[in-house]
Formats: C-alpha cells, sequence, structure tokens
C-alpha cells in the first residue's frame, strides 16, 4: 500500500543510532508524524574524481547496500509518550559517490528499489550533473555536502533538478555544534535559497541521539535564520515534505514525473434540466438529472485525493 506523510515530516532519522527506538519515539512525542530512517552507504569502488593518485579497488569490491531497517512501535509505547495517533515510518537510503562512472546503483538496483526513499550526496561537479540528468535509479533526494564540494553549485543543475521533482535537504543537526560546520550549513541554505526560493527544499534533523531533534517549530524559526521565506520554512517541514513523500511513491509504481491529474465523475447533487420549451409550455414535466464533476489538477490536490482514498 502507498505511504504518504502527514503532519510534521523529519526525514533523516539515523538507522546506525544505537538507542534508535527512543530517538524515535522522542521525535513523535515532540510533533513529528512522519519520520524516515536514514541508512547511509558510500560507493568507494573508484576514487574521488579529480582526487588524483587514489588507487582503484579491485573488481566487484563495492560498498554493501543492507536492507531497509525496520522499527514496529507497540499501541503501549506510543500511548505512554502521548501519541494518539500511529505515526508513518518510511525508510530511506543515502549513497555518496563521486564517480559518474561507477556500476554502484545499477549493481544495487533491487535492493535500492526496497527502500521508500532514495537521496543522493555527490561529491563531485560530475556526480551532480549524471544525478540530476541521468541517474541510474530514480531520485528522490538531493543531500549536498559543502564539506565535500565547496560553495559553488550550478544553478541550471539545481534549477533543472527542480523541475524533475527532486528535493533539497537542509540538515539542521551540524548547526547544533560550534564551528565550521554550522557555518558550512549555513552558506549551503543560502547557496539554494538564491537558486531555488525556498522551493523543493526540505529541513531534517540527520539525528543520531534523541537530543539532536528539535521541535518542530524550532526548526521553522531555524528555517527562517537559514534564508527560507516564512512559508518555506513551514513547508520545509510539512506540504514540500509530504509532496517529496508521494512523488517517491510514485516514482515506485512507474511514473517517472509527479504531473498528476485525477478526474472523478460520480453520483451527487441534483440538478434539473428543463425539457425543450414546447413541452413545458404543454405541461411537460422536467427531467432531473444527477450530476457531480470533480476535478484534481496538479500535484497538491492529486495527491489529497490519493491520500484520502488509501486512508
Amino acid at each position: 500500500m502507498m505511504k504518504l506523510a502527514r503532519g510534521f515530516c523529519d526525514l533523516n532519522i539515523s538507522a546506525t543510532d544505537t538507542d534508535l527506538r527512543q530517538t524515535v519515539l522522542k521525535a513523535l512525542s515532540v510533533g513529528y508524524q512522519t519520520l524516515a530512517l536514514n541508512r547511509h552507504v558510500t560507493d568507494n569502488s573508484t576514487a574521488a574524481a579529480g582526487g588524483g593518485g587514489g588507487k582503484k579497488k579491485k573488481k566487484g569490491d563495492f560498498s554493501s547496500v543492507p536492507p531497509p531497517p525496520k522499527l514496529a512501535l507497540t499501541p503501549d509505547e506510543l500511548r505512554r509518550h502521548g501519541i494518539t495517533r500511529p505515526p508513518v515510518i518510511l525508510t530511506r537510503l543515502t549513497v555518496t559517490y563521486a564517480n559518474p562512472d561507477s556500476p554502484f546503483l545499477a549493481k544495487h538496483k533491487e535492493v535500492i528499489r526496497q527502500y521508500d526513499l532514495l537521496a543522493l550526496t555527490p561529491t563531485s561537479d560530475k556526480a551532480l550533473k549524471q544525478t540530476v540528468t541521468q541517474s541510474a535509479v530514480e531520485v528522490d533526494i538531493i543531500a549536498l555536502s559543502l564539506e565535500e564540494r565547496g560553495t559553488r553549485f550550478a544553478r541550471k543543475l539545481l534549477r533543472m533538478a527542480k523541475d524533475r521533482n527532486m528535493y533539497f535537504e537542509l540538515s539542521y543537526g551540524p548547526c547544533l555544534s560550534e564551528g565550521r560546520s554550522r557555518q558550512q550549513t549555513i552558506a549551503l541554505a543560502h547557496s539554494l535559497h538564491q537558486s531555488l526560493r525556498s522551493a523543493n527544499i526540505i529541513v531534517s534533523s540527520g539525528a543520531h541521539l534523541p537530543s539532536q531533534v528539535r521541535q518542530p517549530y524550532d526548526v521553522i524559526n531555524l528555517g527562517r535564520f537559514f534564508g527560507l521565506t516564512e512559508a518555506g520554512s513551514k513547508a520545509a517541514l510539512a506540504s514540500t515534505a509530504h509532496n517529496l513523500v508521494y512523488c517517491a511513491a510514485m516514482r515506485r509504481t512507474g511514473v517517472a514525473k509527479c504531473a498528476a491529474q485525477v478526474t472523478l465523475l460520480k453520483v451527487g447533487a441534483e440538478e434539473e434540466e428543463e425539457e425543450e420549451e414546447g413541452r413545458r409550455v404543454g405541461g411537460g414535466k422536467g427531467v432531473k438529472r444527477k450530476r457531480l464533476e470533480s476535478k484534481f489538477e496538479g500535484l497538491e490536490d492529486a495527491r489529497k485525493y490519493l491520500k484520502a482514498g488509501c486512508a
């Protein structure tokens, strides 16, 4: 069954956290309703592009992609933490890679398809271009890393990714520490805002510990600090994240683009139509015709309709 997001979303909870259950419960108890458990892998099959001097690994010596993480929360656990509605728990895979010629994504394609969300962290310009234009798999999230790539991004590529319904991630986790990580995150946020004007940007925690999770409205305020608009900052945790999950679900069903339109025809409100003038004058009765036409155009309305149908 298609999983669709609702409420506030944190789409990056580290699945390698030794205290994953408590981190998830903390996130749900402070107001999130949709979470994604994230596994991170790195393609070390070849040396980073432009690294110079790096040795290629032997043929077939690739990083492995583990199966999606599983976490089941009991009703008692939810009740003890004041959670009244069952949460939406998604799985996510984040792959860091530098060489676009690497067969890593194609090799592990079947395992990757088991995840609800796929994020890529390209660490070279060539890898970023391939991610946007011709990736071997359908990409949902681009998680850029200033630490690996520097501060310059081609606006044309960023806008092309937006047009292809890819989303960019800002993780506020690095801002919780002092020093260079905070500066890099702020620089990345302003770079994305200049190119995208707050569109297709989500904000997540990247939390490894319960203490790294912040309340949704605190994160919304932090989004304003990142340079997002007031509406864009709230959407980054809500409607934009909902659209991301919807697009990812559609891609898993074989729809490459999320240009959705749903037209629903069904019996509804009555509409009276009189017969032709001659019959009406002659005492004929009007004809009652039942008709209701509902049209859902675009991603937002279509997603709401499908969500109601899948509930």
